[in-house]
């Protein structure tokens, strides 16, 4: 099953942290590592990617730390995704022109491309405003309501 790598895993809950704090306040590495018990050095590399990416800010010194570089509406899990992941799809082959040695006769390139495009839009939809509603118990309840209404009645 597709699975996000714990790269991303760390980087997403790192940003929804970030996307908590209030009045501009900054988060070090070890409150963050600390919060979501993440080793502190791998937070580090993975933070600085995001920063890399302008998805977060990074401070120095003494008030130094790290806050969203935007707000979290507009940080989709998409973007999270791009600036971590070195190859963000579900399988090669859905990569721009990417063929392997079995495309001639593949049956599950085009049903992946449609599954990735379907992916792309709930992850590219879903900000870390999602995220932090979610958690809540009264997003928790309407979340899982919507969730319900999607699936089809049995015939």
């Amino acid at each position: 099953m597709f699975a996000l790598s714990k790269r991303t895993e760390y980087g997403v809950l790192a940003m929804s942290y970030l996307s908590g704090l209030e009045g501009g306040r900054r988060a070090s590495v070890g409150e963050i590592a600390a919060a979501h018990a993440v080793p502190r050095e791998l937070l580090a590399k993975i933070l600085s990617g995001l920063v890399k990416a302008g998805l977060a800010e990074s401070y120095a010194g003494p008030a130094g730390g790290f806050r969203l570089a935007k707000p979290a509406g507009e940080t989709s899990l998409l973007d999270i995704i791009r600036a971590l992941e070195r190859r963000p799809g579900i399988v090669r082959c859905t990569e721009g022109d990417n063929r392997c040695s079995s495309s001639r006769g593949c049956r599950i390139r085009v049903p992946m491309l449609h599954i990735e495009k379907k992916m792309r839009k709930i992850l590219e939809e879903t900000t870390l405003t999602d995220l932090a509603w979610a958690e809540t118990p009264a997003g928790r309840s309407a979340r899982d309501a919507r969730r319900l209404e999607t699936i089809p009645a049995e015939p």
